[in-house]
């Protein structure tokens, strides 16, 4: 047999086993299932707001201009509070081009709206949201603030363990709300979701991408870490939209949405799953204008 002839035999199984291969490859990737946002990046999906500089922290005593949706429309809304409130931003955005509406955004970290003692630079700063609020006059007010287990406040320079910090927090959140009520807007809480208790969601789907019901967990949010609601339901008049039941129905909190992550960490939602609840909140959300 000429080498030629040896040659053809040869070529045909490599092209055999190529495509073998190739058929592997094709297969292994179909049963690995992707996800929004990467995993390399959910913990950063947080959203425009926060990539501008647009939640403060640290001694940072006032917020910026920080405008969105319309941001020339006379019909002005705030989201006033900490970074449970930020993880609205990407919903709210659309809805503010939806509605004519210009965004404000007065957001800190770790510095909930009650209006309590947590430290100097968020008391100091709080002081000045509420007068940037009686100065930009809005019609409609969202208010959203951390209420879980890590949420203290000073009181006698010590800090109160989260049992303690409760009638505190609900009586600062009262305050703040008749303080926003006297400027004449809509008031609405965006209450605070339950978290995951002792493991991340997303870290949890990455090690179990085919199988990510494995990440689901029961949302915990007992009424005597809620100060927020009940600061709304004893002033009275405050808006209340709830998302447990949407985020986590029947208390169950799955940790993806179809193919997204919802979690981009314990205590908040990724600004990817944010804006997909935008027609859900905004089929709840007042519109005073």
């Amino acid at each position: 047999m000429s080498s030629m002839g040896m040659k053809k035999p040869l070529v045909l199984l490599a092209a055999l086993l190529l495509a073998f291969a190739g058929s592997a490859f094709t297969n292994e990737a179909a049963s690995a299932r992707t996800y929004v946002p990467a995993f390399s990046v959910v913990k950063k999906d947080k959203g425009p707001v926060f990539r501008e500089g647009c939640l403060v922290a640290g001694p940072a005593a006032r917020s910026g201009q920080c405008y969105y949706g319309r941001t020339k429309s006379p019909n002005k809304v705030v989201i006033f509070g900490d970074s449970h409130a930020l993880q609205w931003t990407p919903a709210l955005i659309r809805i503010a081009h939806q509605r004519d509406w210009r965004l404000i955004a007065l957001l800190h970290a770790n510095c909930t709206a009650a209006q309590v003692s947590v430290d100097k630079h968020c008391n100091r700063w709080r002081r000045n949201a509420f007068a940037r609020i009686r100065k930009e006059k809005p019609g409609l007010i969202i208010v959203a603030s951390n209420t879980g287990p890590n949420m203290t406040v000073l009181s006698g320079g010590r800090r109160l363990g989260r049992a303690a910090a409760e009638p505190r927090l609900e009586r600062g959140m009262a305050a703040s709300f008749r303080a926003l009520l006297k400027t004449g807007a809509k008031v609405t809480l965006m209450r605070d979701m339950a978290m995951s208790k002792d493991f991340l969601p997303s870290v949890c789907v990455s090690e179990n991408r085919s199988n990510p019901g494995a990440c689901t967990f029961k949302a915990r949010r007992p009424l005597s870490m809620s100060y927020d609601f009940k600061a709304a339901r004893r002033v009275g008049g405050i808006e209340v939209i709830d998302p447990l039941a949407k985020v986590c129905p029947r208390h169950t909190c799955r940790a993806v949405h179809g193919k997204y992550l919802k979690f981009r960490d314990r205590f908040h939602i990724t600004a990817t799953y944010s804006r997909l609840l935008a027609p859900w909140l905004g089929s709840r959300l007042q519109n005073p204008f």
